[in-house]
């Protein structure tokens, strides 16, 4: 959908259709984003608990 409008895509916390989890490391500088498995309290340790689909778009 955002490859069709022009946008670069990185996903930067996602899961499979297994349900397998990926996170790509991004900075913070960027744009903190608080339901992530970085800064969201319910994630801490090994137990991710609330994950998100996390998407940079970059139109360019």
């Amino acid at each position: 959908m955002f490859e069709t409008a022009g946008f670069e895509v990185v996903l930067l916390e996602y899961c499979d259709e297994n349900g397998q989890f990926y996170y790509n490391e991004w900075d913070a500088n960027d744009g903190v984003i608080f339901r992530s498995k970085k800064y969201d309290s319910r994630n801490k340790g090994d137990k991710l608990g609330f994950p998100s689909l996390i998407v940079d778009a970059i139109k360019r």
